[in-house]
């Protein structure tokens, strides 16, 4: 007993130190946020119809800002911090996890390095602490964690296929360059699995399963109905949540489920690519309609898109993505739109209240229950089809730093929080929602 307490304690010694090697944890302001965003649009192709590939560039900065961004945003390692360094023809990586103890503070830092070999990535150099990993345990470690991921998570196989599109990653002192093999298929890839990350059987059994109530409920409307508000399925799912929560389930996996199956429906994703071929989808195919909020299907779309990233992935994620895309559609396609913006941003709101805390998961589902029509969630926006380009939005606002800008979205973000769904003074009783 005395050797295996000493082998611990000496263990301890070697990987756990009493300074962190990186000191400071960057914390992520609105600034970087926008920054994160202009990277997405500057290396998405212009054409994200046409497959090819596409070569991107990120420099130190840039890839210790998305680092930090990836640490901030998954639930759990908040505490961590990480640092990038490059050189030529291979990069190093450090990670700090703090490790606390009554009355001492210690850290686990790991630190390893990649280099290109034989055009492919290598991986050496592994140490925690003064204590060196040898890269074959390594390399098991990250292939047990793979089957393990592959064997509890129904998704597992998409996230993979979407890694192989990375056809070579060239390390140089200053940047490290990496070619995507672009499918016009991605951007849709890369939404599906912020929609749906890490999902478990029991998620996959709750998402068909409010799928199927929502194709009970387009079954009963009149066969002449070609398009319903978004009120029709939101009201009666979140009644269902409310009674399953109740009765004992998980509050926020109800919720987290519910917005995803929903978003599946209006976006009008293949619901196979989660349930297979599934008897049950099979016996009953799911009658389509639009689904719309101030009767525009695209404002449907984007606030389901983005409650569903925000509830598997986080508000970070969700916002980063949504208006990315508004900044994209503004040099390449429609136009900046501040309706579509409304819409992300209520979105990500439902998405935080329902997955927030077991709390106000429930109350969300009690006012959801009660709620009567689109503006309790959703303000009402301007009928602008045909947004900003560019050059007009550079006129207008300079750019997405200017105080005119955050300004107006300071405006859009206090309006959504004023409404009944998401205020509780506003909604403190079923007669609170109008």
């Amino acid at each position: 007993m005395f050797g295996v307490s000493a082998f611990v304690l000496l263990l301890m010694i070697l990987t756990l130190q009493l300074s962190p090697i990186v000191s400071v944890t960057r914390t992520i302001d609105d600034v970087d946020i926008r920054t994160i965003e202009q990277l997405i649009v500057d290396n998405a192709p212009e054409e994200i119809s046409s497959a090819g590939e596409r070569r991107l560039q990120l420099d130190k900065e840039e890839l210790n800002l998305l680092a930090a961004f990836g640490l901030q945003t998954i639930p759990g390692l908040q505490a961590m911090a990480a640092d990038v360094s490059l050189s030529a023809g291979s990069a190093s990586f450090d990670l700090v996890v703090p490790w606390q103890l009554p009355g001492l503070s210690l850290y686990l830092n790991l630190h390893t390095r990649v280099r290109q070999r034989n055009g492919a990535i290598e991986l050496y150099g592994v140490r925690a602490g003064h204590l060196p990993i040898p890269t074959a345990l390594v390399r098991s470690a990250i292939l047990l964690g793979q089957g393990v991921l592959a064997a509890n998570y129904v998704n597992f196989q998409e996230f993979s296929t979407l890694q192989q599109s990375v056809r070579d990653i060239t390390f140089e002192d200053e940047a490290v360059q990496v070619t995507l093999n672009w499918q016009p298929d991605m951007l849709s890839q890369v939404k599906s699995q912020a929609e749906q990350l890490f999902l478990s059987a029991d998620d996959n059994d709750r998402i068909l399963r409010y799928y199927m109530q929502i194709a009970e409920i387009v079954t009963s409307l009149p066969a002449d109905t070609a398009t319903i508000s978004l009120n029709e399925l939101l009201f009666p799912l979140f009644r269902i949540a409310s009674v399953r929560s109740a009765n004992g389930r998980d509050a926020i996996a109800e919720n987290r489920n519910l917005l995803q199956a929903l978003s599946l429906y209006v976006n009008e994703s293949d619901i196979r690519q989660l349930a297979g071929e599934d008897p049950e989808l099979d016996a009953t195919p799911v009658r389509r309609v639009e689904v719309t909020i101030q009767r525009r299907v695209d404002l449907a779309q984007h606030l389901t898109t983005s409650a569903a990233i925000t509830a598997s992935a986080g508000a970070g994620v969700a916002g980063i993505l949504s208006t990315s895309k508004e900044t994209y559609d503004a040099r390449y396609r429609s136009g900046f739109s501040f309706s579509d913006l409304t819409a992300n941003s209520a979105g990500v709101a439902l998405g935080d209240a329902a997955t927030n805390n077991a709390t106000e998961a429930q109350a969300l589902q009690q006012r959801l229950a009660h709620a009567t029509q689109e503006t309790d969630y959703m303000p009402p926006v301007a009928r602008d089809l045909t947004g900003l380009n560019e050059a007009d939005f550079s006129e207008q606002y300079r750019d997405r730093n200017s105080q005119a800008y955050l300004d107006r979205v300071a405006a859009i973000d206090k309006e959504i929080a004023a409404l009944p769904v998401y205020s509780p003074a506003n909604a403190s009783s079923p007669a609170g929602i109008q």
